[in-house]
């Protein structure tokens, strides 16, 4: 039997696996090279989409079904295809949400995706400073142009303010109704994001242990902020990187080293005790 059968490494990207701005390390890398070669399973869980995660991840043995959308959609990597997707409910009520952002918010960067693009709604002058850096594709367009949800599903919808603003945008979501239909959450401290209720990545994780396949595989998954407080404690054993928000760190089972120190190396010696 190989060292790590039956075992299943699941890794958040930005903070977890790659420190923001920056690459898969060599020794993350050569780390998920050993742990597959050694029977084990790796798949990463994001709130991007498989295109702009796959700049930063091409490199890598992902062998698992993935996260993406921060849980909207479990896909396979090697196959390329969609295994589940779960877009937002309610209808027209999206497109009227997005535009009394529009109009409340004028200084925010407002995205919709849907399962093939990332759409911005506002003013291209708002754009996240991130987006020229990713790898995928982004186009501007009128809402309007998305607003038929059921020709054109929308998987998450994503505001980047600034934090205080981002505050009264949570009090305004309930008002509005969303608060029922929608899972809401931070992804960074000026990224606040909604997909359908009961979507989350720890949600996706039960998904995965329903896949035959996957039924008696062992969880380990990785993260570092409230997005993955969930699938932390979905998984068996849940690992909050050392530079996590202290709420993912009390999720977590195991607070490892911080992501510049190479966490996939310290979990192979520290949780799976390989000696590394």
């Amino acid at each position: 039997m190989k060292p790590y059968e039956n075992t299943m490494i699941i890794s958040d990207l930005d903070g977890t696996l790659i420190p923001r701005g920056g690459q898969v390390s060599e020794a993350n890398r050569n780390a998920i090279e050993r742990f597959v070669a050694g029977g084990g399973r790796f798949g990463i869980a994001t709130g991007r989409t498989p295109e702009a995660a796959d700049g930063y991840v091409h490199v890598l043995a992902i062998t698992a079904p993935s996260i993406f959308f921060n849980g909207a959609m479990l896909y396979d990597w090697q196959s390329k295809c969609v295994l589940a997707a779960k877009p937002l409910p309610g209808g027209a009520i999206w497109p009227r949400f997005a535009a009394q952002c529009l109009a409340h918010f004028p200084e925010a960067c407002v995205e919709v995706y849907t399962a093939d693009n990332c759409n911005i709604v506002s003013d291209p002058a708002n754009d996240d400073p991130r987006l020229p850096l990713e790898y995928y594709r982004y186009c501007h367009v009128p809402l309007d142009e998305v607003a038929d949800t059921e020709r054109t599903p929308w998987l998450k919808f994503f505001v980047s303010d600034d934090p205080a603003r981002l505050a009264v945008l949570e009090r305004e979501k309930d008002a509005f109704g969303i608060g029922k239909l929608a899972n809401s959450f931070y992804s960074e401290a000026n990224y606040y994001e909604f997909v359908a209720n009961g979507v989350s990545k720890g949600a996706m994780i039960e998904e995965i242990r329903r896949l035959p396949a996957y039924e008696h595989v062992h969880i380990i998954a990785l993260g570092d902020y409230l997005n993955d407080n969930e699938m932390l404690a979905a998984a068996d054993i849940g690992v909050a990187s050392g530079n996590a928000h202290a709420a993912t760190k009390a999720a977590a089972d195991v607070v490892g080293c911080r992501v510049e120190e190479d966490l996939i190396p310290w979990v192979l010696a520290n949780v799976l005790h390989d000696g590394l």
